[in-house]
């Protein structure tokens, strides 16, 4: 097997697998205790049947010994294989944030919402999206299995992160962002109102290790031991500072286009522009509105 189908151990009973997904790869997390948990799903059926159940498999492990299935937020990249493992599955639960309850239900609608505000920036929306009724709907602080639910808003309105309080493990999904994966071309807020205050909540809690869902650009997919979880958080705040002033620099200096102001950010940035630039778009357009 190759580094694409092998669950890595990140700490005690805990391991991510790194499944494909266009342009990058999205992390999968195993939590073993009482209660085996899955957090996110990957980005389709294909990535369930030929990249989790085989990396699985090779643990020992089969879908009944999955208890839950925990998401982070309802984009498809994280949430577009909950339906096929519900199929494989009948008695796995799913557990999400409750506010990402009409999302997950239906995710391919809140893509097609996604994609509606940029249309002339954005692809089609992935028409095999399916989604999941939840089981249980977690607030902020609710638990499933051995994981605390931590809502962490910021790359969306829903993002949420799940604490394993026997190892301190934050798993973050997309709600860390530094400067974005190679793919995004620059950090992707879709709220970038509350950004600031969740990193400035999570550099005050007792965290031992970081688990994140992407690699992002430059320091990658987590952080090992309390200091340099501590230096990953201050430095996902200073790119959100960066950007901040350099969108806002390009708006009092008279630039009225977004996609011009995004195409520069990429640049500043050291990104990749992507082929459609609505990610981005929401980032710039979230700046300007939240702080001219």
């Amino acid at each position: 097997m190759n580094f694409l189908e092998s669950f890595e151990r990140q700490a005690d009973n805990l391991y991510r697998l790194r499944v494909p997904f266009p342009g990058c790869w999205t992390g999968i997390v195993l939590v073993l205790g009482p209660e085996n948990v899955l957090i996110d799903s990957g980005g389709c059926a294909g990535t369930v049947d030929d990249t989790l159940l085989p990396a699985l498999a090779a643990l020992g492990i089969t879908l009944t010994d999955i208890h839950w299935l925990a998401l982070t937020h309802a984009h498809g990249d994280h949430v577009g294989g909950a339906a096929r493992l519900r199929a494989l599955s009948p008695k796995l639960r799913v557990a999400a944030f409750i506010r990402s309850a009409e999302r997950i239900a239906d995710p391919l609608a809140y893509s097609r919402r996604i994609r509606e505000r940029f249309p002339s920036h954005s692809p089609p929306p992935p028409a095999e999206l399916t989604g999941v009724q939840p089981d249980l709907l977690l607030p902020d602080g609710g638990a499933v299995g051995p994981l605390r639910l931590l809502h962490t808003p910021g790359h969306d309105t829903d993002s949420c992160s799940y604490l394993d309080e026997r190892t301190r493990t934050l798993i973050t999904g997309d709600s860390l962002q530094l400067n974005g994966t190679v793919s995004q071309g620059c950090a992707l807020l879709m709220d970038v109102g509350s950004y600031k205050a969740t990193l400035e909540r999570l550099i005050a809690m007792p965290v031992g290790h970081l688990v994140c869902g992407h690699p992002y650009l430059p320091l990658g997919a987590g952080a090992d031991g309390p200091e340099a979880v501590r230096q990953y958080l201050t430095a996902c705040l200073g790119c959100f500072e960066h950007d901040r002033g350099f969108v806002s620099g390009m708006a009092a200096a008279g630039e009225t286009d977004p996609a011009v102001i995004a195409r520069a950010l990429i640049r500043s940035v050291g990104g990749r522009e992507p082929k459609h630039l609505f990610l981005p778009l929401y980032t710039v357009t979230g700046y300007l509105q939240a702080f001219g």
